[in-house]
């Protein structure tokens, strides 16, 4: 009996869901820093949550996270949304969005923030670059 139940669960669970039911359009997009709130120094092995703002474009612009690729001591960095394809969005009211970004600096040596500012008007990447010391 165990059995049979077993076997009319599986097949319910199995013919009842469709996987593209609740499947939602969107892509991935970066969005530029406008502004950071950025300690002048660091201390070593302290931790940081360092404020990044931007402007989020619409309503269906979704923070994703932080673009942070690390070379050295040189810290690249974008907002990175996931955008809805939808018809529906509008400008939102509140605006710039503010998101943290939690940094913990392991070295003694100085680390350089490059913050992404979009492209200029030949398509080249534009960033801005902020060094910030280490203090014992």
């Amino acid at each position: 009996m165990k059995k049979i139940w077993l076997l009319i669960v599986v097949i319910f669970t199995f013919t009842g869901c469709d996987l593209h039911d609740d499947y939602i359009d969107y892509h991935l997009e970066l969005l530029p820093i406008e502004s950071a709130d950025l300690p002048i120094e660091f201390k070593r092995d302290s931790v940081y949550e360092l404020p990044f703002h931007y402007i989020r474009p619409s309503t269906c612009h979704a923070f994703e996270g932080f673009y942070y690729q690390k070379n050295s001591n040189t810290r690249t960095i974008a907002i990175q949304t996931s955008v809805l394809e939808r018809n529906d969005c509008e400008t939102p009211i509140a605006n710039p969005v503010e998101a943290i970004l939690k940094f913990k600096p392991t070295t003694e040596e100085s680390y350089i923030f490059k913050m992404w500012k979009g492209e200029n008007s030949s398509g080249e990447d534009v960033f801005e670059e902020v060094e910030i010391p280490v203090v014992p």
